[in-house]
């Protein structure tokens, strides 16, 4: 570091760009935890299936490669991605766990991605075309996982064309049909898993015609390497029994339950949650203290007028790096520990947050915008994904993913 007296720097001492004004910090040992939670939770059904971490948008907001070496380091088995960037990226920085694409791969990008030893999900034929030739022109395997259309209505193929499609594909030079997906639809939103039931049953009737088709091995046999699967974070935590032998898993791999409706269904279930911890903190610094006499207004449009002689904080992070406009006037941060409301609107590049109750902030005083920290006597407040969803009318999701990639992420222990 140039400068040891940076309020970046001094802040748990982390090794930051010195043109840093907002920062992520990404647990290691929350990570480690979770996986350790949901590893366990899909033993609980007598096997142990191979997580599949999706590190997808950015890692979940947690940042790409930040989040792909914590799990590494977890001993995660395989990583989730969406696209062909992903894919570069993670091979570029040395990863060498298996990759399975989930998004939407052109025919044109798909020979790089079998160089890339990246397995994907399939549903079209030009894809397999363009799987099968650059397969041979390689010399190594098109690895397909055929999505099977279960109610969710997203690339996948209905029962009988899925069947067709996954024989005719199988038989396709250089093709290996490595595994069967779906995607549950509403098993997150809802107590009432009717619908979600019915998907894992279509999906149960198309996989076994698709063995009974290829004279594969049956499901769970030793010699089954076929792998279905259809798990998410809510499946794993409900019904560990479907994991199989790949369990794809998101947000809970964060240290975020998937929803209050997930949490509830567990607890009906007579299961004891699991504890997770949530691995983001996102931070900034006060950038000014400023008096702000009784009356006069803060920020774009008037749309905070002080009731009493205030003190302002500013704070140098905004709309642009993914603090969201809608936390005008609503949202709250944390000072030393303590609340403080965010008053005016979010502009571009800075927030203003009301102090006037927090005399020992000051200029380069660290804010956790989301995250927990601690009180002078100890004492710990969060503000939660769940929090800025509430308060904006979204998703915990959306929240951490929306993080904008130019704040750096850093992992701590």
């Amino acid at each position: 570091m140039t400068q040891p007296s940076s309020p970046i720097a001094n802040s748990r001492e982390l090794t930051l760009p010195q043109d840093a004004t907002s920062w992520v910090e990404v647990s290691q040992s929350a990570i480690a935890h979770n996986i350790k939670q949901l590893n366990h939770a899909g033993a609980s059904s007598g096997g142990q299936p191979k997580l599949c971490v999706m590190v997808k948008g950015n890692g979940y907001g947690h940042g790409l490669l930040t989040a792909a070496t914590c799990f590494r380091a977890a001993g995660v088995a395989w990583l989730g991605v969406h696209d062909l960037s992903e894919i570069k990226i993670l091979r570029g920085a040395g990863f060498t766990l298996p990759l399975y694409c989930v998004g939407y791969l052109r025919p044109d990008q798909v020979a790089d991605a079998i160089a890339l030893q990246a397995r994907f999900v399939c549903y079209d034929a030009e894809v397999v075309r363009a799987a099968s030739l650059a397969a041979v022109a390689q010399d190594q395997p098109a690895r397909l996982h055929v999505k099977i259309e279960t109610g969710n209505n997203r690339q996948g193929l209905r029962h009988d064309e899925a069947v067709a499609f996954t024989g005719w594909a199988a038989a396709q030079p250089g093709v290996h049909i490595e595994g069967l997906c779906t995607h549950f639809a509403d098993i997150e939103d809802t107590t009432d898993h009717g619908f979600a039931r019915s998907q894992l049953q279509r999906f149960r009737q198309t996989e076994q015609a698709i063995r009974d088709a290829l004279q594969l091995p049956a499901r769970g046999s030793p010699e089954d390497q076929l792998l279905a699967h259809c798990s998410n974070t809510a499946a794993i935590l409900l019904w560990p029994e479907v994991c199989g032998q790949l369990a794809r898993c998101g947000i809970g791999a964060y240290g975020l339950w998937p929803s209050k409706e997930t949490y509830l269904s567990v607890r009906e279930l007579g299961k004891e949650p699991l504890v997770l911890h949530p691995a983001m903190a996102w931070k900034t610094v006060i950038a000014q203290v400023r008096a702000v006499p009784t009356g006069e207004y803060v920020g774009y449009g008037r749309t905070w007028r002080a009731v009493r002689p205030s003190r302002v904080a500013i704070l140098p992070v905004g709309y642009y790096d993914g603090y969201d406009r809608g936390l005008s006037n609503i949202g709250q941060v944390l000072i030393d520990g303590w609340r403080a409301p965010v008053i005016g609107r979010v502009a571009m590049n800075m927030v203003a947050v009301d102090v006037t109750d927090r005399p020992r902030a000051e200029v380069g005083t660290t804010v956790t915008l989301l995250g927990s920290a601690q009180d002078e006597n100890g004492n710990s407040e969060s503000v939660r994904a769940e929090d800025l969803a509430a308060w904006l009318g979204t998703i915990h999701y959306e929240v951490t993913t929306r993080i904008a990639a130019h704040v750096p992420r850093v992992i701590v222990p």
